[in-house]
Parts: C-alpha cells; sequence; structure tokens
C-alpha cells in the first residue's frame, strides 16, 4: 500500500498543465483533438484559418516585387553617380543625395521583406501543434469560433504533461 501511495504522489507531483495558446486570429477551422486524448509532441491540435495572413503575403508579395524594380533601377543610378564622384567629376551634394535615395529603397525594400517574413511565420502559427506529450485536458474553443490572439495570447487547450 505505501509503495501505491508513494507512486501515486510522485506521479501527481510529475503532471504538469501546459497551455497552448495562439497569437494569430481568425476562424478556428478544425479541431483534431478531444478532452481526454493523448497526444504526442508536434501532433496537430488546431487549424486556424490563414486567409487574413494569406491576404497580406500576397499584397505584401506584389509591393515587394514592384520595389525591388525601383530599387534596381535606383542601385544602377547610383553605381553610376558613385564612378562619377569616385572619378572627381560630381559634387559631394549630388552624390550624397544619390546615395540617401539608394539607402532609402533599400530600408523600404528591407522593411517589405521583414513584414513578409512575419506574416509567413503568423501562416505557420495558423497550425497549431503540440509542444509536448500528454493528455488533452480541456478545450477552450471549437470548430467556427473566432480567436483573437493579437490583443494578448489566446489559449486553446490544455494539455496534461505526464
Amino acid at each position: 500500500m505505501r509503495a501505491f501511495l508513494a507512486l501515486l504522489i510522485f506521479a501527481l507531483a510529475y503532471a504538469q498543465e501546459i497551455r497552448v495558446s495562439t497569437i494569430v486570429q481568425g476562424r478556428v477551422e478544425r479541431l483534431f483533438v478531444k478532452e481526454g486524448q493523448r497526444v504526442k509532441k508536434g501532433d496537430m491540435l488546431v487549424m486556424i484559418d490563414p486567409t487574413l495572413y494569406s491576404t497580406q503575403r500576397e499584397s505584401l508579395l506584389a509591393q515587394l516585387k514592384a520595389q525591388g524594380v525601383v530599387l534596381e533601377k535606383v542601385e544602377k543610378d547610383f553605381r553610376r553617380y558613385e564612378e562619377l564622384w569616385n572619378r572627381g567629376l560630381l559634387s559631394r551634394s549630388e552624390y550624397e543625395d544619390w546615395k540617401g535615395k539608394y539607402e532609402k529603397e533599400l530600408r523600404n525594400y528591407e522593411s517589405l521583406k521583414a513584414q513578409l517574413e512575419r506574416v509567413e511565420r503568423l501562416i505557420e502559427y495558423c497550425q497549431v501543434k503540440a509542444p509536448t506529450s500528454g493528455v488533452i485536458k480541456r478545450i477552450y474553443v471549437r470548430e467556427g469560433s473566432f480567436v483573437n490572439g493579437t490583443l494578448t495570447a489566446e489559449t486553446l487547450l490544455t494539455i496534461e504533461e505526464r
């Protein structure tokens, strides 16, 4: 009896509740689990509709393409003016103007790339996977419900880790 109680106390001390949250917003498209179900680390738990982020990605891809064309032209012009500057055929102010234009367009391009990377990560986050193995203890959402994890991380479910 003592061994059983010791084992029970050990099991209770070992159990830990993990909150699975999201930082994205959207409609819960699909729940892959039920309460009481055992899951392994990496198992798909919830799919949140990525449409909002997919639309943003398409817009950013178009902007990035257009900005790439602008950057390429401004860089070509800047390199030409830089060569003139190096040969002493251009004033410092003209050179600095072209350098400033090029750096501005480069910053715009890099900013769009960073935004695109962020949106692509958010699309990945729409696939909520188990961070650990355990048993689904409680589910707080259902298919069709809306989650808004952009204000504060929204708890979707809890897993009791064992």
